[in-house]
């Protein structure tokens, strides 16, 4: 059980007021931790999968109200062998709001779009053992919703928190050592990936057009070298059709191309099966009349099958607002 408070970030100057409140939550998660070696080398680590239920309150009923989730989650640990441990946790999931945008009734709150809407954290957490059976641990927390932009307005929240936990184990194993066992080395540190992915967003209604959903595709070509067996630095291209965009387009009177090409270059976390990548991209075409700055971030987490094939989610973001989550096939060469 985790109970943790933060503080809302306001990312546009219009948000500072409603950001003024503290959220408070609370967390109940269902896990396990497997210690066989066919686990461990799906990431090289031990680590604990799970489920989750949280509630969290962002003490402005009237606007923002209250959201109950339910999702999963994979944490690492480093070194849980010893009593004082580390860990790192990314969480995925789905929320339900109370209080959501309303142009009548709500019209500030400009956060959410849809009651129902996409939850995601990072946190790091250090964990003692009290005892075979029971552990507590203090934990900083990274938590964003967004609803992809399937309805608007989507601005998304962020917002950090921190808090304590309490965990019980009803069967504690001790954890096996892994630096006896054979790790095979790394050959090729070359790496090539050809990833296809596709999206939705949602323009809203106005008085001249009816709400219309754009769907994106999109191809990402990268390579690069693996400094290490976990880390690699890579680049490559990324070209995208935007029908959202296009729609944009038609409803400003525009006839501009609405293709974007972009260079991607950044940084991979390999963790067995598991490749965390987040790049930094400029889009050498694009119409600039609607996307602004030709700079943004693309995330990836992607989930290798049978040593070649990958299957996972992307986000899109600039600085700190994300623009929509993808689902992303991929093939390693």
């Amino acid at each position: 059980m985790l109970v943790h408070t933060g503080f809302i970030i306001p990312h546009a100057p219009d948000l500072k007021a409603l950001a003024q409140s503290r959220p408070v939550g609370l967390e109940f998660t269902f896990s396990r931790t497997p210690l066989s070696r066919k686990a461990f080398e799906r990431c090289n680590c031990f680590a604990r999968t799970g489920g989750y239920l949280h509630y969290i309150a962002f003490n402005n009923p009237a606007q923002l109200g209250r959201t109950v989730g339910i999702g999963g989650f994979f944490e690492p640990l480093i070194r849980p062998q010893r009593p004082l441990y580390v860990s790192l946790r990314t969480t995925a999931g789905l929320t339900y709001l109370t209080r959501i945008y309303n142009a009548g009734t709500n019209p500030d709150n400009t956060f959410f779009g849809s009651a129902v809407s996409g939850f995601m954290a990072l946190s790091a957490a250090l964990n003692y053992r009290l005892h075979s059976h029971w552990q507590v641990s203090a934990k900083a927390q990274y938590n964003h919703i967004s609803n992809g932009g399937i309805r608007q307005p989507n601005r998304g929240m962020n917002f950090p928190t921190a808090g304590l936990s309490l965990t019980y184990t009803p069967n504690p194993f001790p954890f096996p050592s892994p630096d006896r066992w054979f790790r095979p080395r790394l050959t090729n540190r070359w790496t090539h990936r050809l990833t296809a992915f596709g999206a939705v967003r949602t323009l809203p209604q106005t008085a001249a057009y009816p709400e219309q959903a754009g769907w994106s595709w999109g191809l990402t070509a990268t390579a690069g070298y693996r400094v290490t067996r976990f880390h690699a630095f890579t680049g490559g291209l990324e070209l995208v059709n935007d029908t959202y965009l296009r729609l944009q387009l038609q409803r400003s009177g525009l006839a501009q191309p609405y293709g974007q090409l972009g260079l991607l270059g950044g940084y991979e976390l390999w963790l067995g099966r598991y490749v965390f990548a987040t790049h930094l991209g400029w889009n050498i075409r694009q119409p600039g009349v609607l996307l602004g700055s030709p700079f943004f971030q693309r995330y990836q987490l992607l989930y290798t099958l049978r040593n070649r094939y990958q299957l996972g989610v992307g986000l899109r973001a600039k600085l700190n607002v994300a623009e929509g989550f993808d689902i992303r096939l991929g093939v390693q060469f």
